[in-house]
């Protein structure tokens, strides 16, 4: 793409050079590079800069946001400072937050309680939902009549703890 406004830049700045107006030119590329390579406002807007003899044709340096900001180096902060927001870390690497969200998501990393982590679940974790699942698993198998007979039996055993002070014994 870069390549490419440089290439129409030195087509419109040899267009005026030769003499003919901004619709010209416009045409002349089209026609010899393809419709809609030109658009009329482009071409107008530089034939505007050459007419103010401003005849340099390169980019000018900008502030603003890097083009490319690199995966590793952003992993590598968040590793070494964990609970750097992605706007402490914009501001560091020059660019804008939601950048900095894409790097770490595409890195496999998340925001949980105010720190990056890896997105993957440890094998505790994997252990932990299982065990719930399980529980779970338990207590859809059972009917109705289970729980009924287990609420209708609640006061009676609680009895027996309160009876027993807290001391352990069969049912």
């Amino acid at each position: 793409m870069e390549k490419n406004r440089d290439i129409i830049r030195k087509l419109l700045k040899f267009e005026f050079e030769l003499g003919h107006s901004a619709k010209e030119a416009m045409n002349n590329i089209n026609q010899a590079k393809g419709n809609g390579t030109v658009s009329k406002a482009t071409a107008y807007l530089w034939y505007s800069n050459f007419r103010s003899n401003k005849m340099d044709i390169e980019d000018k340096k900008r502030s603003g946001c890097p083009q490319e900001v690199d995966r590793v180096a952003v992993v590598n902060a968040v590793e070494a400072h964990p609970s750097m927001t992605t706007r402490m870390l914009a501001e560091d690497f020059e660019c804008n937050h939601t950048e900095i969200v894409e790097k770490l998501h595409d890195a496999g990393k998340k925001w949980l309680k105010s720190r990056w982590v890896p997105k993957e679940l440890t094998e505790v974790q994997k252990r932990k939902r299982l065990e719930i699942v399980t529980r779970k698993q338990f207590f859809d198998s059972k009917d109705r009549e289970w729980y009924r007979r287990g609420i209708h039996q609640l006061e009676e055993r609680w009895k027996k703890v309160m009876e027993s002070e807290g001391e352990y014994f069969d049912y």
